[in-house]
């Protein structure tokens, strides 16, 4: 009973609200100032050009500057590997020359040390030397630090990234084999 009183009523609303009558209030229109800037009509002028008048130039220039280095280091040259393969024929009793096979190591891969936090905070600076075998592979093994400067804050760093390089081997008689003894020394730098 309740319900249906309710729902009467709110339909009752509606209806009063719906057939309220109104009247609208007519406003008078305002007053708007509408220009347009009206161009003239011109002549439209054509302009002259000219072509200017380019000399060619009387010498050719000269041409440039070539800086060869002088002094070649075999440290800095790039190497091919090369495979091995046996393609059967015995070259050893032809006579090709006195050591046109034989080459020193070629370096092929070089990975830059990781300079160490501790190091880099304190901003110390400083230099390892270290012996290690290139191997006939290429390959770097039994690194041994000779020397470090100061104490062995950069060794473990220097260790591993020259285990990390790549060689062409040393080639003796056209054959590769190892070559111990080689001397390194890598410096570790702060950036100006």
């Amino acid at each position: 009973m309740i319900a249906a009183t309710v729902t009467f009523g709110l339909f009752w609303v509606m209806q009063a609200l719906i057939g309220a009558a109104g009247e609208l209030l007519e406003e008078k229109p305002a007053l708007v100032v509408d220009f347009v800037r009206l161009k003239r009509d011109t002549e439209p002028e054509m302009k002259k050009r000219e072509i200017p008048d380019r000399k060619p130039p009387e010498q050719p220039p000269p041409p440039p500057q070539m800086n060869f280095s002088q002094n070649l280091n075999p440290d800095d040259a790039i190497g091919v590997i090369v495979p091995d393969v046996d393609v059967g024929l015995e070259l050893a009793a032809a006579d090709l020359g006195s050591g046109g096979s034989d080459r020193d190591v070629v370096p092929l891969v070089r990975v830059e040390p990781q300079y160490p936090m501790s190091a880099k905070q304190r901003g110390v600076e400083g230099w390892v030397e270290l012996r290690f075998t290139i191997t006939k592979a290429g390959t770097v093994e039994n690194i041994v630090v000779t020397a470090s400067n100061p104490g062995t804050i950069f060794n473990r760093s220097a260790v591993q990234a020259v285990s990390k390089w790549k060689y062409n081997p040393k080639i003796e008689n056209g054959t590769a084999v190892d070559r111990p003894g080689v001397r390194q020394r890598i410096k570790f730098e702060l950036p100006r």
